[in-house]
């Protein structure tokens, strides 16, 4: 026999050998290892969640050689009679284990595991997966008990077992269905998301990557996508809901499709959970793109920071009854919002493209809606900002905007406000103009009895310094022909006699129909207002330019008194 022959049976008997015993190891792991691995997994869930839990595992299957485990569905279902025993023991015996906060709910497809080293498991070694992947899950999360605690210790130290330091080199999510309930009974649920995909790649939980600065929540890259999403706030009020949400981490993008702010209670209902006139809202936004987005960042220290966020096609209404309600509290300025978050936030740019506005008020002696509308409002803010590294008084958040009242009126406008000033500084520029002044009628007649008889806008100019209790400034106005009715407040009649005698004798004697009138110089509007606190900024802002009006006009008389802040 000769060498080549005998080479060819050696690896012929190697290949045999090796074919018998992966048969072997097959049939093995089959018959004992497979059965064995369930029952112990099942086994160690209830255990060591001390009965909280129970692991399903359907149609397991796995492989020593190749380091896999996989399974046809799994069912994660929590026993909420133990969670309240567990609960009733703690509250009695405080050195008692507390049970969790929340409990998981958890149905799935197809799971898959790979890369398994089994042998480093059951040495204690951390888990180290290849790959993960889960098929089409549905996880319901109850929020048993309110979370109290201000922060959260990180989640590469909360956990513990097999868990800790776990590394998956890639994880898949398909088509998964998410849902956060606050109680077991609740009717409605506060997060859900719908057909939500998750690809990540290289995740390490340990604290290195934790403070890694190339990864965001300990991973390398996490891109994400959903449908449907919403989120209900947490007092009833209101929803948030969107038709498709995508994120990146890894280019900092996210983008979100069709949001909607809806409210759930109508605006009586709302007022009196409230206990004061509030105005409802309703928001939609076509599309929202953010880039620049600092996962990385939020992922450390829950701090907001993007680059630019467009919001393109905003419609806002919004609608308030202070006939049957009435305002209480103090309102708060942009900058008691900024100062107030608990998390920080920097946005160095936001752009409002095409926006259409519509408010409506009720007001205290009125029987009808006051009615103003701004149209394909456009408006750029820079530096919003809580960070006091990068806002001041020099550097401050500036809005410019540009919008049409009633879709007739331009008006432009630049707020430049320093947001940490606790006291509430800031400034407002701009123009108004051409325009006929009695397209306002629909605002002023209902909710302030004067309607614009006659009279043309050629141009407004104005400046103003407001703080957090007054504002002054001046207003340059040129008008032509400036007639106004007073009318009454009876839903029955326009105009009492009482009325079309003072509007006639206002016209004649006190209003300045021209400004400027033949051989006079342009009268300045001076503007001297008291904030009204229990109004909002925007009612601040419009006291502003009526002030200025009337000082022009001549017409101080007429109207509240807007150095009262009571008014």
């Amino acid at each position: 026999m000769n060498n080549k022959t005998l080479f060819h049976k050696w690896w012929l008997w190697l290949l045999v050998i090796l074919t018998v015993l992966f048969i072997i190891i097959g049939i093995l792991t089959s018959q004992y290892f497979t059965p064995w691995l369930q029952h112990e997994l099942e086994s160690r869930v209830k255990d060591e969640s001390n009965g909280l839990y129970t692991l399903k595992l359907h149609g397991l299957d796995s492989s020593l050689l190749s380091g896999r485990i996989s399974a046809d569905s799994v069912q994660l279902v929590p026993n909420f009679e133990a969670w309240d025993k567990r609960q009733d023991i703690s509250q009695q015996d405080t050195s008692a284990t507390k049970a969790p906060r929340t409990l998981i709910d958890l149905k799935t497809n197809k799971l898959v595991l790979a890369g398994i080293n089994f042998i480093g498991v059951l040495r204690g070694n951390p888990l180290d997966l290849s790959k993960l992947q889960v098929i089409q899950p549905t996880i319901l999360i109850t929020e048993m008990r309110q979370d109290t605690t201000e922060s959260h210790e990180p989640l590469h130290d909360a956990v513990d077992g097999i868990m800790k330091q776990l590394r998956i080199g890639a994880m898949e999510v398909e088509e998964a269905t998410l849902r956060i309930r606050e109680r077991q009974d609740a009717e409605t649920d506060r997060i859900s998301l719908e057909k939500l995909t998750i690809s990540i790649k290289d995740f390490r939980l340990d604290s290195t990557a934790f403070q890694d600065k190339e990864r965001a929540y300990y991973a390398r890259q996490i891109t994400l996508e959903s449908g449907q999403a919403a989120f209900a706030l947490p007092d009833g009020t209101y929803k948030l809901e969107a038709t498709a949400l995508k994120a990146n981490t890894e280019d900092g993008t996210l983008n979100i499709g069709n949001l909607k702010l809806i409210p759930l209670l109508d605006n009586a209902a709302l007022a009196r959970l409230k206990g004061r006139a509030v105005s409802t809202m309703r928001l939609e936004v076509p599309e929202i793109n953010v880039s620049g987005v600092d996962y990385k960042v939020h992922s450390q220290y829950n701090n907001l920071v993007a680059d630019k966020v467009v919001l393109r096609n905003p419609s806002l209404s919004a609608y308030m009854d202070r006939k049957n309600f009435s305002p209480k509290g103090d309102k708060p300025l942009p900058h008691d919002i900024i100062q107030q978050l608990k998390t920080g936030l920097t946005l160095q740019k936001v752009e409002v493209q095409g926006m259409h506005i519509r408010y409506e008020e009720l007001a205290e002696e009125a029987t009808e809606k006051g009615i103003i509308t701004f149209e394909n409002l456009s408006a750029t803010i820079s530096n919003v900002t809580n960070d006091k590294n990068r806002m001041s008084a020099k550097s401050p958040a500036v809005v410019d905007a540009k919008a049409s009242v009633y879709g007739k009126a331009p008006v432009a406008l630049t707020i430049r406000l320093n947001l940490l000033d606790p006291d509430g500084f800031h400034t407002l520029q701009g123009t108004a103009g051409p325009a006929d002044l009695a397209v306002l009628n629909p605002i002023l007649e209902p909710t302030a009895f004067i309607s614009l008889k006659e009279g043309s806008l050629q141009k407004s100019d104005f400046k103003i310094d407001l703080y957090r209790n007054k504002a002054s400034g001046n207003l340059n106005v040129r008008y032509q022909n400036f007639k106004v009715d007073v009318l009454t407040k009876d839903e029955d009649k326009r105009q009492s006699l009482g009325k079309k005698i003072l509007s006639k004798v206002a016209n004649k004697v006190v209003i300045k129909s021209d400004n400027p009138e033949e051989g006079e110089q342009l009268r300045a509007g001076d503007i001297a207002v008291v904030r009204a606190k229990k109004r909002s900024v925007f009612n601040y802002w419009k006291d502003c330019l009526v002030s200025g009006f009337r000082t022009a006009a001549g017409v101080e008389g007429i109207g509240a008194d807007l150095r009262d802040p009571n008014r």
